[in-house]
């Protein structure tokens, strides 16, 4: 978790809370499955052979799920939304109890190990005469 604080000479005005939640294949499968049998999307009855995301994170992206058939080179695809994936992300911290903030701005992103949500919350602060007194005050 990331937290960014801006000054202006000695007055704090705003926090950015910053957190990615990295899914690992079989969360990211299980929840995208149960969200796709929620909504009535038709899947095939076969193994996810692999997810391809697509574009930019949070500018329309999309992820693609592909599905193990008799030929290994063309399996069957499901194009999904970055709104759906979300929402099946969403549902899954939900399911497993991971508390989100409800304000914050949610969008998926492809990490090195894996698909993420990432989650950003900007938390504006009310002025204070010093960062330093309201450090105190915080402490005690």
């Amino acid at each position: 978790m990331k937290a960014i604080l801006e000054t202006k000479g000695t007055w704090a005005r705003m926090l950015f809370d910053v957190r990615k939640l990295i899914f690992s294949d079989d969360l990211l499968q299980e929840a995208v499955l149960e969200h796709c049998r929620r909504e009535g999307v038709e899947i095939p009855n076969t193994q996810i052979q692999t997810f391809r995301f697509i574009g930019k994170s949070g500018k329309g992206s999309k992820v693609v799920v592909e599905f193990v058939t008799a030929d290994p080179k063309r399996p069957f695809e499901l194009t999904l939304n970055e709104q759906f994936v979300l929402t099946a992300m969403i549902l899954a911290c939900k399911a497993n109890h991971v508390p989100l903030p409800r304000d914050a701005t949610k969008t998926i992103q492809m990490t090195d190990k894996g698909l993420a949500m990432a989650i950003s919350l900007r938390i504006d602060t009310p002025p204070t005469k010093s960062l330093r007194n309201a450090l105190q005050q915080a402490v005690s």
